[in-house]
């Protein structure tokens, strides 16, 4: 029996799913940035005699093979089918928006004191005017969707300057946006699993997350022993699993989380972005 697949590493989902409703075509600069990406991720998802199907893939290369996509969303599904491979069942495209957009994270409770979730700029500009909690010295701002630290903005409280009155407009769109107190993180963890249509929902190991300064993910490694608040971090797995299939959702899943520091007290944040999908450090933690 062929145990091959067909995949396609489309990492620009999160701009897919945020434009859902029109056209969407990646820009030159994204799609240069996917293939020095791409050429990370292929061998942690990817096995042996695996084909990576892209933009540049010829009509057929993978026919009959089963299609797997980094989300499968419709540009996903078209690259795969118009390689000849058959997309395995997915989750249809507006719950795929619906469960990767902060805005569903934010739905299963803030996990920051002070944070909101606010969909016009009034609201906004008052809490961004307005001091952060004690112990945090500024605001992180969070788009609807983004990815590998695109669509967010630290703002110091007080007046806004015009350049963070413009991103806050611009990122209101239809959803709304994210307002968070600015945390200084000293580590960063992910838990991934796997949700099956009937919801259950198998976990891999914990695991260490490196990003750099921007929110952008830098290499993802296995831990030696359970790391700090480890079970705090299982049980939100299991939280997010149960909602997750509840909001209609099935397939490969992440949930990121940091310990910060407000002032001498190391606090943990079980909960700061969910990826329902595949992502850089799923293959590390949810081995084959």
């Amino acid at each position: 029996m062929d145990a091959r697949r067909a995949w396609t590493l489309n990492l620009d989902a999160d701009l897919e799913l945020a434009v859902l409703d029109s056209p969407y075509a990646p820009p030159d600069s994204v799609l240069r940035a996917i293939r020095t990406w791409r050429a990370r991720l292929s061998p942690l998802l990817l096995g042996p005699g695996d084909v990576l199907v892209d933009e540049d893939s010829g009509p057929g290369c993978a026919r009959g093979l089963p299609g797997r996509a980094f989300c499968p969303t419709p540009r996903a599904r078209a690259l795969l089918e118009r390689a000849g491979a058959i997309p395995e069942p997915a989750p249809p495209p507006h719950v795929l928006r619906a469960v990767n957009g902060r805005a569903f994270c934010f739905s299963l409770g803030p996990t920051l004191p002070g944070a909101a979730w606010l969909c016009t700029e009034a609201d906004a500009t008052r809490l961004l005017e307005s001091a952060p909690p004690p112990g945090f010295g500024a605001w992180r701002v969070k788009r609807a969707f983004g990815m590998a630290g695109r669509g967010q903005h630290v703002v110091p409280a007080g007046p806004l300057s015009a350049a963070d009155a413009a991103f806050v407009r611009a990122g209101l769109g239809r959803d709304g946006l994210c307002i968070e107190p600015n945390a200084a993180v000293v580590a960063e963890y992910a838990i991934h699993g796997w949700l099956a249509p009937d919801g259950t929902a198998t976990f891999g190991a914990i695991v260490q997350q490196r990003c750099n300064a921007r929110g952008a993910w830098l290499a993802t490694e296995a831990l030696a022993e359970p790391p700090p608040f480890g079970d705090a971090l299982s049980e939100e797995g299991r939280g997010v699993a149960r909602a997750l299939h509840a909001a209609g959702y099935f397939g490969p899943f992440g949930v990121d989380a940091y310990t910060h520091r407000v002032g001498s007290e190391l606090c943990f944040n079980p909960r700061s972005e969910i990826n329902a999908r595949f992502s850089m450090g799923f293959a590390v933690g949810f081995a084959r």
